[in-house]
């Protein structure tokens, strides 16, 4: 999971850098098409028997989770980081074990104990405050909104997936959802072949890069981890999240998060972890 983190961490640095060149939805098209390349290669290649397709009855589960993760997520990310920078990004995208704890509770009745609504409250205050961040005066930052939306969709599909990787091994899992996902992008093709020609080889450099590492292996990687650990065990990962992304950014980008995003992002972690605190019990 370490991998995972470090290389989703590099993508919240990577897509900042060329919203320049590309714009959020053919963005998005092009690193997942690279990525679905990747995804099959590896299917292809690591296959012990033959290739097999997706059984009918688990089709419409595949394209709703291919639908939060990689279109939803993904396009929630690129067009927030039009305004947010990297770290607070990754600081609500940090609140997904918040939003998975909610979902239990009125999705499958799940108990939450009373520090695990501690958490959720001080999660949630946390994301306020995010809602502000890196703007001039106490004005919301729309973009924020959009990672939100992202975390949501993230925390959907790692409850929705969990079955689905008991049928299927992670890399037949990963190539499916990554195909289904970019056949969903398709309507930006028109809008990508224009700025492909008008993008640096810089750019166009960073989205395969995005598509091969942080899409492809680092999913790849996430989803053989959640075949065997519990959704609570790897959500609990995305803590260190922010801090790799901060890391990154600090050094390649020579941003940070504003002051009253770092607050916001550090009140909605500590939440976060006392909700998966009560989750473990």
């Amino acid at each position: 999971m370490g991998v995972a983190l470090t290389l989703w961490s590099s993508a919240f640095v990577g897509i900042k850098a060329i919203l320049h060149d590309f714009s959020p939805g053919p963005m998005a098209l092009l690193r997942f098409a690279v990525a679905s390349v990747s995804v099959i290669a590896i299917w292809v290649v690591t296959a012990r028997r033959r290739l097999r397709l997706p059984a009918l009855r688990d089709l419409p589960l595949l394209l709703l989770c291919a639908l939060l993760l990689i279109v939803i997520y993904n396009l929630g990310v690129n067009y927030g980081e039009s305004t947010v920078s990297p770290g607070t990004a990754s600081f609500i995208v940090g609140q997904v074990p918040v939003f998975s704890t909610i979902l239990a509770a009125f999705m499958l009745g799940e108990r939450v104990a009373v520090v695990g609504w501690v958490g959720v409250g001080l999660g949630m205050a946390g994301t306020v405050a995010m809602l502000f961040a890196d703007q001039a005066g106490l004005q919301i930052n729309v973009g924020a909104f959009y990672v939100l939306a992202a975390a949501i969709a993230e925390s959907l599909y790692f409850v929705l997936s969990k079955p689905l990787l008991g049928r299927y091994s992670s890399t037949e899992f990963n190539a499916f959802v990554t195909v289904l996902g970019t056949m969903m992008m398709l309507p930006y093709l028109g809008r990508l072949g224009h700025e492909v020609g008008a993008a640096s080889a810089g750019s166009i450099a960073v989205v395969v890069y995005l598509g091969v590492f942080p899409a492809a292996i680092a999913y790849l990687l996430w989803n053989y981890a959640m075949t065997r650990l519990s959704v609570s065990t790897t959500t609990s990962a995305l803590y260190a999240l922010p801090v790799i992304t901060i890391v990154v950014s600090l050094v390649l980008l020579h941003a940070l998060p504003t002051a009253l995003g770092l607050i916001g992002g550090v009140v909605s972690l500590i939440g976060a972890a006392l909700v998966n605190s009560q989750r473990s019990r």
